[in-house]
């Protein structure tokens, strides 16, 4: 008798339910079938989900030295409309293929298209779908003043939709050196998901922070990295470097503060604001024992205005033999969390909550620098259906 309802009406009542239920649905009659694969459909399911907050899941990525894998699992966002305190497993776990190496980075989040990269190429996945895509690898083309004999480095990366062209991107930026006595030259490419090819960007750059290509954070359409423009050999100025995915636009914003040598910066979105979170390198010269640290976070009231910069929360003292010192910081949680991981590789959140910095230790467990978390919207949208001749598989 369901199959007698008219299409909206079907449509309405599917469009709540979560993308594994719908692929097995998909098998019930051809009209079933017809409609959930339809592009309509994915994108309804998609911004009902948007809108409703339905089906988000904390992804996990991390690095299993025993095994020499890496996976990604799928955790509880929220447990009947209340925050999930516990992170339970909501999906098995799904292990990336031909990824034994020490270090894949987890690029961002899209319509439930995820990007990855590792130290050579970059892929699109959908976890949900089973789908992965490899991006063609493209001749890196060294820009002038740099001999064919200069180091490069993927120096930062970016993923996004540009809801104009109706065309998901992605924003690779690349440093050139000449040897450790030369200034390095970056420059950037952008991938167009439509066309399956890349083109050059005309920008002048400083230096991403980071060594290796990390997550940046997106706020109003724009990304987000720390970044270090180098002058000269004494002339180091550091800032927030930003990239707008529908103008394709670079630009650069000032620290909050002044940030020392021995200190780390990071970014976030807290809030809905840019948050920017500083602490000091987890390597004393003292024993760790007595080690106290303490992270300082900074947020932008209003987005581009320098001087609406507050401090909003100041936390620790950290202290080795107490509590767990901060390796990274990884994401906000519902808000009022950090999640972080801690010096021995653990995952941990910390309460932002009235102040309580609250910390909670999970049994989650990465090799250092590779354990990696973003809050995860599933979609139905297929990468199989974006581009004639493009190499995808199932995994």
């Amino acid at each position: 008798m369901i199959n007698q309802l008219p299409e909206g009406v079907l449509s309405e009542i599917l469009v709540r339910l979560p993308v594994k239920s719908l692929l097995q649905f998909s098998c019930v009659c051809k009209k079933w079938c017809a409609l959930i694969k339809s592009p309509y459909f994915a994108d309804m399911h998609l911004n009902h989900a948007k809108d409703y907050n339905d089906h988000r899941v904390v992804l996990i990525k991390r690095f299993i030295k025993d095994g020499k894998k890496t996976v990604l699992s799928f955790h509880s966002h929220h447990n009947g409309g209340e925050e999930d305190e516990t992170l339970r497993v909501v999906a098995p776990n799904l292990e990336l293929p031909w990824w034994d190496r020490y270090w894949v980075g987890l690029i961002g989040a899209c319509n439930g298209i995820v990007c990855i990269s590792d130290f050579y190429d970059i892929y699109l996945c959908n976890p949900a779908r089973h789908e992965l895509l490899k991006l063609p690898v493209r001749p890196f083309v060294y820009p002038d003043g740099c001999s064919k004999g200069s180091v490069f480095t993927t120096n930062g990366l970016a993923f996004g939709f540009d809801p104009p062209s109706g065309d998901y991107k992605v924003l690779r930026i690349i440093s050139f050196s000449a040897g450790s006595f030369c200034l390095p030259s970056v420059t950037a490419e952008i991938y167009n998901l439509s066309t399956n090819s890349w083109r050059n960007l005309d920008a002048d750059l400083p230096k991403i922070e980071h060594p290796h290509p990390c997550f940046p954070a997106l706020i109003h359409g724009s990304y987000h990295w720390c970044a270090a423009s180098t002058k000269s050999r004494l002339s180091v100025s550091r800032m927030i470097l930003s990239f707008n995915i529908c103008t394709e636009a670079f630009g650069q914003m000032e620290f909050p503060c002044y940030i020392a040598d021995d200190t780390r910066p990071s970014l976030v979105v807290l809030d809905d604001s840019l948050a920017f979170i500083s602490f000091k390198n987890p390597y004393p010269q003292r024993l760790p024992s007595i080690y106290e640290q303490f992270i300082d976070i900074w947020v932008m009231v209003e987005y581009g205005i320098k001087e609406s910069w507050m401090k909003k929360f100041s936390l620790g003292p950290l202290v080795g033999m107490n509590g767990p010192l901060i390796h990274q910081p990884l994401c906000s949680w519902n808000n009022d969390k950090l999640l972080l991981q801690s010096e021995d590789g653990y995952l941990i959140s910390c309460s932002l909550k009235n102040h309580s910095q609250e910390t909670r230790k999970f049994d989650i467990c990465g090799q250092r620098d590779t354990l990696k978390v973003i809050i995860y919207q599933e979609s139905l949208v297929s990468l199989s259906k974006r581009h004639e001749g493009l190499s995808w598989w199932k995994i």
